[in-house]
């Protein structure tokens, strides 16, 4: 490859939101690996895998039980690509935000890909019918400290129920909620002087308590697969502390759905590993953004810029 990369290095895969039609495409295109990979998928799930993620329509590739494997089968044409270009000596850990906590434990041996991309499938669709019980939404705000978004969440309370669903950096945060709840912290989140505050194209409360029938129905999925420690360390998504113990993966699996993602604690473990490259495998470079603005001197790399770019 074209790259000479520092390690140790840590692999991130992101999840629901980076989805866009033309993803992995170029990726297909270039390497047998990731060829291997859309068919497998494709295989496995029985869905037009590639025709989603390579030409969409956006309406039907932003459907719940749709994004999440195709996502999760674009970061893992990704990480195939990476095994074969770079091999894993220079891994030291590896993480995932929400939807990609599930590539990064396939990544790291906990469970099987096909096993990992039939329960991504399945947490699709419990999580689409979750949208008609249980609607809601969920909005990004940007440019407010915690303080400040923890104010508004309390007041805008005052019109349904309304949590703190990711805290991905200092200033970065997404609430989740009931509608009402949702529109009026978007005004206040506004009138504050947010940089941003953006109502997300997920129909549901994702990650707060108010997903509880989900998560029960998503946990009777679980207590019928065979997980194994990871080979790698794995951060949770919501301590961001390495996961030690089978017993605490069931757990962080178990509470996916309800428990807040605290990507910030995911960096600030980083920063402790000293770690000093940044791998995003998968459409785009959310997470690998995250990680130049709040780990000094880390170099970070995308899909993308590894595999196409820069080979």
């Amino acid at each position: 490859m074209g790259v000479t990369l520092r390690g140790p290095v840590a692999l991130l895969f992101p999840g629901q939101g980076v989805q866009r039609p033309g993803m992995g495409l170029r990726l297909y295109e270039r390497y047998p690996a990731a060829r291997r990979v859309f068919e497998r998928s494709e295989a496995v799930l029985g869905m037009p895998v590639r025709r989603l993620c390579f030409q969409g329509p956006d309406e039907e590739l932003n459907r719940t039980e749709n994004l999440q494997p195709c996502v999760m089968t674009v970061c893992w044409a990704a990480y195939e690509i990476w095994r074969e270009s770079y091999g894993m000596e220079q891994v030291r850990v590896m993480a995932g935000h929400s939807l990609g906590e599930f590539t990064a434990l396939a990544a790291a041996g906990a469970v099987s890909w096909e096993t990992a991309l039939l329960l991504v499938k399945e947490r699709g669709r419990i999580m689409a019918e979750a949208s008609g019980t249980q609607p809601g939404g969920m909005l990004a705000i940007v440019g407010l400290d915690e303080a400040r978004v923890e104010a508004i969440r309390r007041e805008a309370s005052a019109l349904g129920r309304l949590y703190l669903a990711n805290r991905n950096a200092d200033v970065q945060f997404v609430l989740s909620g009931q509608v009402p709840a949702v529109a009026e912290a978007q005004r206040l989140a506004l009138a504050a002087g947010a940089r941003r505050a953006l109502i997300l194209t997920v129909p549901l409360p994702a990650h707060s308590p108010l997903m509880e029938a989900a998560g029960s129905a998503f946990r009777a999925v679980l207590d019928r697969l065979q997980i194994e420690m990871p080979e790698f360390p794995i951060l949770a998504n919501a301590t961001g502390q390495a996961i030690a113990s089978l017993n605490d993966l069931r757990q962080e699996l178990g509470n996916h759905l309800l428990r807040p993602v605290d990507w910030a604690r995911t960096m600030v473990s980083l920063r402790t590993m000293q770690v000093t490259t940044v791998v995003e495998l998968g459409p785009g470079r959310v997470l690998a953004s995250l990680a130049a603005k709040h780990i000094p001197g880390v170099d970070t790399w995308n899909a993308e810029e590894l595999f196409l770019e820069f080979a």
